[in-house]
């Protein structure tokens, strides 16, 4: 309107002066460019770009390089999709019509120029501006196109900007060769051009002539070939959509780290397959599906699909699927009156028809409710070949039926962002505009670890600590511990409210409060059946299939854990029960149970109790009648350590008093509860345990406790403990006796390391046991036979008083483990054979051995045997074939080796100072299982020289030329002779300079080095070097695998190999960003030693170059 007023105002001044007939035209005009000015507003209102087009307008850095170099204009950013050229005249009103409105349909933002004439010869600025703004142009090739100079002088500078590329030429009504040739009609055009432009104008004459060549020589469409006009516009909105997928966001901007689970969601999608595919996205809430969903639908829909519909379902609609099924048929067609056709029981067979033909993409985001919910939303309709479905959901089951027999299933499991991109999601948030972390830098990875790569959890913390100084930061921290984000756990307890059965909602309380840890299921299981009518197994694939757990599937089982940010909307959910401590169902803070144990405040509602005694800052006076109103109670865990690997520490820290204790100066009264399943007491202060009901008891863990016995009660038969699986009684020093455990007939695992006074029971242990650690007990004699423990798996007898292990009458068929080491036995009996399955033999320190049974070499799956320290060990036996890890350090009397096999891949033989030869040594395999070998013969100086040089250095030589880039190695043994076989070799100085071939970089690099040193070799001695052709140095100082400090007392020779730069991280790391180009300058490397402390000879080295062909030897 403001250009209409000024146009009236201009007129308003000169009528006076004009005469009717140029009074007419005026107006003429004016009403023309008011019109044009309307349609013009009308259709930017309206012709706005769709989210596809907003996404891929952002790309215009990495697209602006298809532009010319001399045209910087042409690095705009991209606003259109699609800029279309053509004659008006032949095309306007008909074709160009027709095809404008089918991409604006399609969502595909499009520019035509309005101008129904055209101004002058040369094109304007503005649309040179759309040509350059615009991903893709259409150019419709016409019978009187090359009659118009702007036509022409438009095609110049389309196809100078967009370099041939991303141009498509439409031949209407002419064949390509005369647009190629420039004939027929086009030849009368230029005849008129040339006349008219002669003289110094001939050169853009030339110029139109050299586009209509190149364009017509570019792929496009002939009208001719098209029985229907419509025909040809259908195919051409195909082209473009087929071509503007490439043009979508790469660079996702803030959704940091989603590239990688684009990428595995696109090759399960496989847009090329013809196939109808559902694929569904399960995680915990705030993981991510949404986003992922949303960036897989803008990129593909609007390009490959006839319908597309993103549908968000709500909770509020819970079960009501036909609700949903008719929001999802309203979009997909684009219509509702069809609706009144279909009902909740049957549906319509009008528009399974309409839907049969249409190749669709639909998301179904955060579906929610029964599990047969999609099989019922989907159910009756057929969609066309090709068409693809994602479901985002919180609970894998409702994903895991399919709709539709023929319809191709699959399940992703969406996982947190790993620790690097956490850090720089949470770190866009919380400094926006790249603004400087310095001093936060320990604050930011605190917090990274408490989301747990949960994107959510991070952009919401991130943006609530903006601009805040390092002391909010601290103070938010510490409120984060007791007060979870409000935000955060909104959207975690949807999962929760989801679940409906109080039974399992128990379950995920249980692992909220008590198991912090990862813990085995199937010893969780055994803890959660409250009865034998309840099974636990379910609630727990119940959760997780809901998200609300994790599973980790490993050989000897399943671990659990929970994550953190849910483990805190549990809690969150208890603490809000009740105001009242004892009247909350589980206690796990360490404030609250010291209050509840002190003040005698708990009632029949507690059901567990987890104590931390490390958090305790001072005495917990407990009452003698803490838990004589705890009915209820099931768990108590008054605990040291959740992992047996750091009680021994825990325990020692403990007898320092570094921290408080647990008093029962008054004694302690029987409990009233019957439903004790979990009793774990560390450091129980004593003689015996209060009277409790044993019936549900599943787990007693008593570590480190002052127990004389286990009950001030007669111990003569057998205790009923039929749901016993686990007792663990070790580091009880005072212990002397234990109960009669025959009749509990399911428990596997009895654990009294430690416990120095205690001298028998062990022949009433049940026949079921799996694990039986006695090491460090008073034990002198195993039973008659250990074979009615055919079960058992692992059997720990170290360091006891044991003389001798009884004959092995039957085969073992589950014993993988034994340790005997530190004992006082003299042999092993032949019959050793019988242990099938034995995996791990250690025999240290015992030194009373001189020789092992010939059967040894029987025991076909044993992996490792450990003798070190058997100091009166004359002679090995065979050894098995499969044998990988041997250790005989300190083997004085050990005077030679017949044959080792050749799977071994480990070898300690440090301080044999009897050990003059190794007969042969087995080749090796074509194809070694093994990553990482180790040799060591340190201080073995009667080695003889064929052992030194043949044996063990032809060891060496073999597997630096296993052609295997994952396979490092160390050899140490006396001598100082550098091997032959090493190439490169320094001449007294520190260096060695090795020549690098081209692309040296692409397959892998290995260089094995050796020297000869005396009392010390430290691995952070060794440099190597890069040297580029124009001088620059890039230094590579931490390449070794596993460092070492070698430490001797005379000469022996080192040998060592590394794989360097084997991904392109590492290479990134090293020489930058621009590491392909640095790299593929580097023409030299330089191996150096820093300090030659302790070598005594010339360094050596050999550099193997692997290519994907053939190995390079430099």
């Amino acid at each position: 309107m403001v250009v209409g007023n000024q146009i009236w105002l201009c007129l308003s001044l000169v009528l006076g002066s004009l005469t009717l007939t140029q009074i007419l035209l005026c107006l003429s005009l004016v009403l023309g460019s008011l019109t044009l000015l309307s349609y013009q507003k009308k259709k930017k209102e309206t012709n706005k770009p769709t989210s596809s087009s907003d996404s891929s307008s952002s790309s215009c850095s990495s697209e602006s390089s298809l532009c010319s170099s001399s045209s910087p204009s042409c690095e705009e950013e991209e606003k259109y999709d699609v800029f279309l050229s053509f004659r008006g005249e032949d095309t306007r009103h008909g074709f160009i019509g027709y095809l404008y409105e089918a991409l604006c349909n399609k969502g595909i933002h499009t520019y035509m120029d309005e101008q129904t004439l055209e101004s002058g010869h040369e094109i304007s600025p503005t649309l040179m501006k759309a040509i350059e703004e615009s991903k893709i142009c259409i150019t419709v090739l016409s019978q009187k196109f090359a009659t118009s100079p702007w036509c022409l002088d438009e095609l110049v500078q389309i196809l100078k900007c967009k370099r041939n590329e991303n141009v498509l030429p439409i031949f209407y009504g002419i064949n390509p060769s005369t647009v190629r040739e420039q004939k027929d009609s086009y030849a009368e055009a230029f005849a008129n051009h040339e006349h008219r432009f002669r003289g110094n104008k001939m050169e853009k004459v030339k110029q139109w002539r050299d586009a209509l060549t190149k364009v017509a020589n570019l792929s496009g469409h002939d009208s001719k070939n098209f029985r229907y006009e419509c025909k040809l516009v259908e195919k051409v909105v195909g082209d473009i959509l087929s071509r503007l997928p490439k043009y979508q966001l790469t660079n996702y901007g803030n959704l940091i780290g989603i590239e990688k689970s684009v990428k595995e969601i696109e090759a399960l999608f496989s847009i090329d397959e013809m196939d109808i595919r559902i694929i569904g996205i399960w995680g915990m809430g705030g993981i991510g599906k949404t986003t992922l969903a949303s960036i897989v639908f803008q990129k593909y829909s609007y390009s490959h699909f006839d319908a597309y519909c993103f549908l968000e379902d709500t909770p509020e609609e819970g079960g009501n699927t036909y609700h949903l099924r008719c929001r999802l048929i309203s979009k997909l067609l684009k219509d509702a009156d069809p609706l009144c056709t279909d009902t909740p029981g049957v549906g319509s067979r009008f528009i399974q028809d309409r839907f049969r033909y249409k190749k669709v993409f639909i998301v179904l985001d955060n579906l929610n409710g029964r599990r047969s919910k999609l099989q019922k939303l989907l159910n009756g309709y057929q969609f066309a070949n090709g068409s693809r479905i994602i479901v985002t959901s919180r609970d894998k089951q409702l994903l895991s039926t399919s709709a539709h027999a023929i319809f191709t299933h699959a399940i992703y499991k969406m996982e947190g962002l790993d620790e690097h991109d956490a850090l720089q999601l949470f770190r866009f948030h919380a400094f926006p505009s790249n603004s400087h972390a310095t001093g936060y830098e320990a604050l930011l990875e605190s917090v990274a670890r408490y989301a747990k790569g949960n994107p959510l959890a991070l952009e919401v913390l991130g943006s609530s600590l903006k601009s805040k100084s390092i002391e909010e930061w601290e103070s938010a921290l510490d409120k984060l511990k007791t007060y979870p984000d409000a935000d955060i756990q909104k959207v975690l307890r949807i999962s929760f409210d989801g679940l409906g059965d109080k039974g399992i909602q128990d379950i995920f309380l249980d692992m909220a409060c008590f198991f912090t840890f990862p813990v085995f299921r199937e010893d969780l299981e055994s803890i959660l059946n409250r009865t034998e009518y309840s099974d636990a197994a379910i609630g727990i694939s119940a959760l997780i299939d809901k998200s609300l757990l994790i599973e980790y599937l490993f050989s000897n089982g399943a671990l659990l854990e929970m994550h953190g940010l849910l483990q805190q909307m549990g809690q969150g959910i208890v603490c809000d029960e009740n105001k009242d401590l004892g009247n909350r169902s589980r206690l796990w803070k360490t404030k609250d149970v010291h209050h509840v144990l002190e003040k005698n405040t708990g009632t029949s509602t507690i059901e567990g109790i987890l104590l931390h005694m490390k958090d305790l800052k001072k005495d917990v006076k407990v009452s003698p009648t803490a838990f004589s109103k705890m009915h209820n109670l099931r768990f108590l865990k008054i605990m040291l350590e959740d992992y047996f690997s750091l009680f021994e520490t825990s325990y020692e820290l403990y007898t320092e008093k570094c921290h408080g204790r647990i008093n029962l100066l008054d004694g302690l009264e029987s409990f009233v509860s019957d439903e004790i399943r979990c009793f774990h007491w560390d450091c129980y202060p004593l003689k015996y345990l209060p009277y409790f009901s044993r019936d549900n008891l599943v787990e007693l863990i008593v570590r480190g406790s002052q127990l004389e016995l286990l009950w001030n009660e007669a111990q003569r038969q057998p205790l009923e403990l039929v749901k016993l699986k686990k007792i663990d009684l070790s580091y009880s020093e005072h212990l002397i006796q234990i109960p009669n455990l025959s009749r509990a007939i399911n428990l596997q695992h009895i654990d009294m390391t430690n416990c120095e006074n205690l001298e028998d029971g062990i022949e009433n242990f049940p026949n079921n046991l799996r694990v039986l650690n006695m090491g460090g007990t008073a034990i002198k004699s195993l039973p008659e036979s250990i074979c009615k423990w055919k079960y058992l798996e692992i059997l720990d007898l170290s360091y006891t008083n044991l003389r001798k292990i009884s004959e092995i009458s039957a085969p073992m068929e589950c014993l993988v483990k034994i340790l005997l080491s530190g004992t006082e036995i003299e042999e092993l009996p032949e019959s050793i054979e019988n242990l099938t399955v034995l995996e791990h033999l250690f025999l240290c320190e015992c030194d009373k051995i001189k020789f092992l049974p010939n059967s040894l070499c029987n025991l076909m799956n044993l992996m490792e045997l450990y003798l070190d320290g058997c100091s009166s060990l004359e002679e090995l036996p065979p050894l098995p074939h499969g044998l990988m890890t041997l250790c005989i350090s300190e083997c004085e009397r050990l005077k030679s080796i017949a044959e080792l096999p050749s799977s071994l891949y480990e070898l300690f033989a440090d301080d044999c100072t009897s050990l003059e030869t190794i007969s042969s040594w087995g080749w090796l395999p074509r194809e070694p299982y093994i990553d990482c070998c180790t040799y060591s013969f340190k201080n073995c100086r009667k080695l003889d020289d064929h052992t030194c040089n043949k044996v063990i250095a032809d060891r060496a030589r073999r597997l630096s030329l296993l052609g295997r880039d994952d396979v490092v190695f160390r050899i140490t043994y006396p001598g100082d002779e550098i091997p032959e076989w090493f190439s490169c070799q320094t001449d007294g100085g520190k260096s060695i300079n090795i020549h690098l071939p081209p692309n040296w970089f692409k397959g892998g690099l290995t260089i094995v080095f050796c020297s000869v040193f005396y009392n010390r070799l430290d691995s952070k001695n060794f440099e190597i070097v890069f040297k580029t052709s124009d001088g620059m140095c890039y230094s590579l100082d931490d390449f070794v695998y596993r460092n070492f400090a070698e430490t001797t007392d005379s000469d022996h020779v080192f040998i060592n190999s590394e794989h360097l730069l084997t991904s392109d991280w590492r290479l990134s790391d090293v020489f930058g960003p621009d590491w392909s180009s640095i790299c593929s300058n580097i023409t030299e490397a330089s191996f150096r030693v820093r300090h030659t402390y302790g070598i005594k000879k010339s360094l050596r080295a050999r550099l193997f170059i692997r290519s994907e062909q053939e190995d390079e030897e430099g």
